[in-house]
């Protein structure tokens, strides 16, 4: 599939006319041309991201997102070489000392569309239900959503056999978002579902310091590049509505970053997160930055869920300040109590909120002054309004907290 015949000499082939010029080494310019071949053939969407980060990479944007570029040695006399990490191919590249970037050679998986369709890559997918509890998924061939009004894509975890399993569990983990209409509709009208393959879920407690850096979690990077083309595409579609499960919520945040930085927006698109396992804050940055509506709840996330609740007080607090956000000081205030349910949460009282230093103290962490100002002032909302909160019942909790899919699978059969 791929040529071995190779000109004699590096070739231009981006940013001739304008921006920084990407040489290639003969030995790779063939599988380069046979990249763009099928990138133009409209069925391998994969080979259309490479072929676009390489035109990137000439307009200098590519280098200046780190989120997806794994970085590589530096040479003695001053280069630098570093890793792309595409879908279905990885290209080695070398920063020159002039501007210009050159790639040496490409590391392609020729069989990666074959892959998509058997769940060993990640990709987009159709679920329906078809029985009680059975739902099955079908691969979208070019990675675009079906076009309908208020289309609902689930964002799923790793660690599933195959994405007809991970629709399955996140068909009832998506109809907590608050605008998808419940069990009832999603059964309906069924969903697009983006699936990330792997034996290990993402995030959490065994990946936290990826977990609570996502934008450097490089193994979602490629999962991250196709899901960003998929909501790119959809940006014309009114009213599409994108929601995580559990680690998914590393792919949609990177995705989600990816386009910030690429200037895009969503104004018309609504962003859910059930149980994130990767730093929420980040994910409400990035949603801000697209112009992605929110609803009054952003996210759902479980009492024992340590890497969700880490940052839910900065991630209120980013709200409250977003002029664009709908949050009320009086709703920041039921947040940060509902908040204090959890479990990285429970030292926090209506007092040591009102206090607020006390309160971020108390999470051990650093009170910067934004932080205690807007505590402070859910302090005094609290104490206004006289907020209660109430608590569900042990049991259920516990069980939901302890044994997440058990509960999900209960909870659907009622």
């Amino acid at each position: 599939m791929f040529s071995n015949s190779a000109p004699t000499q590096d070739v231009v082939i981006a940013g001739q006319h304008a921006g920084k010029p990407v040489r290639i080494t003969p030995n790779a310019k063939p599988v380069y041309d046979q990249l763009v071949k099928l990138a133009r053939d409209g069925n391998n969407y994969w080979a259309e991201i490479t072929v676009k980060a390489i035109n990137e990479l000439a307009a200098g944007r590519l280098h200046q997102s780190n989120i997806f570029v794994k970085p590589g040695a530096v040479h003695r006399d001053g280069t630098e070489e570093f890793v792309m990490i595409l879908p279905g191919c990885k290209v080695t590249c070398q920063k020159l000392d002039a501007d210009g970037f050159k790639i040496l050679y490409f590391e392609p998986d020729i069989k990666y569309g074959q892959a998509i369709e058997s769940g060993k890559a990640p990709g987009l997918y159709t679920a329906r239900k078809t029985g009680s509890d059975k739902w099955i998924t079908k691969p979208n061939e070019n990675g675009y959503i079906a076009p309908d009004k208020h289309r609902m894509v689930a964002i799923s975890d790793a660690g599933y056999e195959d994405p007809n399993q991970a629709a399955t569990l996140a068909a009832l983990r998506i109809a907590e978002a608050p605008f998808t209409g419940g069990s009832s509709m999603v059964n309906d009208d069924g969903f697009d579902l983006h699936f990330t393959p792997g034996e290990k879920r993402l995030g959490g407690l065994r990946n936290y310091r990826n977990a609570i850096r996502v934008n450097q979690y490089t193994e979602l990077n490629e999962s991250a590049l196709l899901l960003a083309r998929t909501m790119y595409q959809a940006r014309d579609i009114n009213g599409v509505r994108w929601i995580s499960e559990d680690g998914g919520s590393g792919v949609l945040t990177q995705a989600m970053t990816i386009l910030a930085a690429q200037g895009a927006q969503l104004p018309n698109h609504k962003v859910f997160l059930f149980n994130p396992t990767t730093s929420p804050n980040a994910a409400i940055k990035a949603a801000h930055s697209l112009q992605m509506k929110l609803d009054r709840q952003f996210n759902k996330t479980r009492m024992f869920n340590i890497v969700g609740n880490r940052d839910q007080l900065e991630m209120i607090a980013q709200r409250w300040s977003n002029k664009a956000d709908s949050l009320t000081t009086l709703q920041a205030g039921a947040d940060v109590l509902a908040h204090g349910k959890s479990l990285h949460g429970i030292g926090l009282t209506v007092g040591t909120i009102a206090a607020g230093t006390a309160a971020v103290a108390g999470l051990g962490m650093t009170a910067p002054a934004a932080l205690t100002s807007f505590l402070t002032a859910v302090g005094g909302a609290v104490a206004v309004g006289k907020i209660a909160v109430g608590t569900a019942k042990l049991g259920n909790t516990l069980v939901e907290g302890l044994l997440p899919e058990r509960h999900d699978k209960l909870k659907g059969k009622f």
